[in-house]
């Protein structure tokens, strides 16, 4: 809705003008809250042509004193051009309005207005232009009054709570600002009877989290809902900056009051609060500099760079040698980036899913912990008192785990986020091997290529933390190479698929129709590759060494490189 149109007040008000004072409204009472923008005269067949949205016309009906089908046909197409009502006088060209129209116009919700015989048009059309930009002018005064008080609020640094407060003495109904960057909501409404009224509706939104409703509407767009069983209305106002959204403020319309006058008053700060929880945002973000620094130093090989980081630990609470963990967590967004037209902005996204994250786990997680992060990706530091047996730190890590899946899935990004869980290790000097771990988890998982948030534990890798280790890493490619090279040149020169005959082969247990079903491919085709592999390498499959040494490369090519 336009700006302009906001500023536009409701067709009832102007029956408060001296000269509609003894008015009557015929028929389409529900539309009265249409918004009026103009007014003109209506004495002329063809002014379908000629009217415009939200204009109120004025007519003696002249034009249907001897076509009453004429008259009816018309109220449709006004109201398929939003003109908002219709004032009339009778007894001059037409006695009543025919009982015909009265109903056609209840029915589309467009009001006819009986106007008093004695009222000039001049002076009427008069009137209601000055109360229209009379009722604008002081809209405009409550927006610039209200937004200077919530710019006050912000620059005192009184919080978000201060503003709701604010919007319940504007508006005198219960409000709620939700705030989805830090999974906030700052609820006010002193008066208990109100908050009765709306406790059931407010509670099933706490439940939800607000985060599979009606928060992401669209810029500019609020919404209205009725909820129990005593109609009060919800009224959900988004709030944006730069296209970015920031949550919401929801209105329950107790006392059915509520005017969208004050709904724009009330929207037309939520740019001023996306900037107050902005501006919240850009501490954290410093913030996350000086501990993005320490924790790289921590993290780093060179043990003159961990020393210097431990110079640092006591501002961060961070024993040195208690027991760590490092988990990482990514988010593999270039597909999305490739699919997105403005890179940037899905870039921006999930650096505020990240911080968003972030807070929520702060919010949940009751153990210590240290965040960095980077573009995509996030970097979590675990540590554990010195008393808590292994059971016990794996318990704290898996209920990390859980909060952090939990907040992806609010998110929506489970299908395309990774988390690598590190050993735990039993001092700091030892967490650049737990990144590595945690690290090497993570490409694993992005190897497979799952669609559901993965997540890998290091310590459940088996065999493959051997092969895994920086030490043996390159031998253990180095065997892959060897035992695949052959069958790969083959793919390579002729096109085929025969390493992926073989992984497939291995992965159904041998079983040559599920090899055919998972490639969808012949039967017959999946036995000639078979023994092809078989006649001109000398490799059988069947033989229980050849294929351990099969399965083990193809192991160590998913899993290590």
């Amino acid at each position: 809705m336009s700006d302009q149109k906001k500023l536009t007040i409701q067709l009832r008000d102007i029956l408060q003008v001296g000269l509609l004072q003894e008015a009557e409204v015929l028929a389409g009472r529900k539309g009265l809250d249409n918004s009026i923008m103009s007014v003109n005269v209506m004495e002329v067949p063809d002014i379908i042509d000629w009217v415009r949205p939200g204009e109120f016309l004025l007519t003696t009906a002249y034009i249907f004193s001897d076509d009453i089908v004429a008259f009816e046909r018309l109220i449709p197409q006004l109201r398929s051009k939003n003109v908002c009502g219709m004032g009339i006088k009778t007894q001059r060209y037409i006695s009543e309005v025919p009982e015909s129209v009265i109903h056609l116009a209840d029915d589309l919700d467009f009001p006819i207005i009986r106007i008093p015989q004695n009222v000039p048009y001049g002076e009427l059309i008069k009137e209601i232009f000055n109360h229209i930009i009379g009722e604008q002018t002081r809209l405009l005064s409550r927006i610039n009054e209200f937004n200077h008080t919530v710019r006050e609020i912000m620059l005192r640094h009184e919080g978000m709570q201060a503003i709701a407060e604010q919007i319940y003495l504007a508006t005198q109904t219960p409000v709620v600002i939700r705030d989805d960057i830090f999974r906030d909501s700052h609820f006010y409404c002193p008066d208990q009877d109100k908050a009765s009224l709306i406790e059931h509706d407010y509670r099933a939104l706490e439940a939800a989290d607000f985060a599979r409703l009606d928060h992401r509407l669209a810029k500019n767009r609020s919404q209205e809902v009725s909820i129990g069983e005593n109609g009060v209305r919800r009224f959900t106002l988004p709030i944006y900056f730069d296209n970015m959204h920031y949550g919401s403020i929801y209105l329950w319309d107790t006392d059915g009051s509520l005017r969208p006058q004050d709904l724009f008053v009330i929207e037309s700060t939520s740019s001023l609060i996306a900037l107050d929880i902005l501006n919240r945002t850009a501490l954290i973000e410093r913030e996350n500099v000086h501990q993005t620094t320490f924790l790289e130093q921590l993290l780093n090989d060179d043990p003159r760079e961990q020393s210097k980081a431990i110079e640092s630990a006591d501002y961060y609470l961070f024993h040195p040698d208690l027991p760590s963990q490092i988990v990482v967590l990514v988010m593999d967004h270039e597909q999305h980036l490739q699919m997105t037209p403005n890179n940037s902005r899905m870039i921006k996204n999930l650096n505020t899913s990240l911080l968003n994250l972030t807070n929520l786990i702060k919010r949940d997680y009751e153990g210590y912990f240290l965040v960095t992060r980077k573009s995509d990706r996030a970097v979590f530091l675990l540590q554990f008192e010195s008393d808590c047996p292994l059971e016990g730190r794996h318990a704290l890590c898996k209920r990390f785990i859980e909060i952090v899946l939990k907040c992806i899935e609010e998110k929506e990004a489970l299908h395309y986020t990774y988390i690598g869980v590190g050993s735990c290790v039993r001092s700091y000097r030892y967490l650049p091997t737990s990144l590595q771990q945690a690290e090497q988890t993570v490409r694993i998982l992005q190897s497979r290529g799952e669609t559901d948030a993965s997540v890998l534990f290091f310590d459940d890798l088996g065999l493959l933390r051997v092969l895994g280790h920086p030490l043996l890493r390159d031998d253990a490619l180095a065997y892959a190479e060897e035992i695949l090279s052959s069958i790969e040149e083959y793919d390579s020169k002729q096109r085929g698929d025969l390493l992926e005959t073989v992984r497939v082969y291995f992965a159904s247990g041998g079983n040559l129709k599920r090899v055919s079903e998972v490639l969808f491919t012949h039967y017959n085709t999946i036995i000639y590759r078979i023994n092809r592999i078989r006649d001109i390498y000398g490799i059988d499959l069947r033989d229980p060494e050849t294929a351990f040494n099969f399965q083990l490369a193809l192991k160590i090519r998913e899993l290590i490189q």
